[in-house]
């Protein structure tokens, strides 16, 4: 090497991320997607929450014969607690993947 040529340096953070070395570089991306897909897949979960048992509250609270647009309102009734809790239902996986 010659008087005219120097080393740059490189900070290991920098040095990791271009040689594929970070080791928690797949589990910080998963950690990101499910971050930015929580809150559409708690719409879904709350939905299927209301539809599926929407019914179930219906009868319980009007017998047997109730009408469907009491099934409606017990399912939009249990959707929209949902949506208003901390968290998902105890059935429903905390993410998709």
């Amino acid at each position: 090497m010659s008087s005219n040529e120097s080393l740059s340096t490189i900070s290991t953070t920098d040095l990791a991320l271009v040689s594929g070395g970070n080791e928690n570089a797949f589990e910080t991306f998963a950690n990101s997607e499910r971050a930015r897909i929580a809150e559409p897949y708690k719409q879904i979960v709350c939905a299927g929450a209301g539809v599926k048992g929407g019914p179930d509250l219906a009868k319980g609270i009007y017998g047997a014969n109730v009408p469907d647009a009491e099934k409606v309102r017990a399912a939009k009734m249990l959707q929209a607690y949902c949506q208003g809790g901390a968290q998902l239902p105890a059935a429903a996986p905390k993410s998709p993947f």
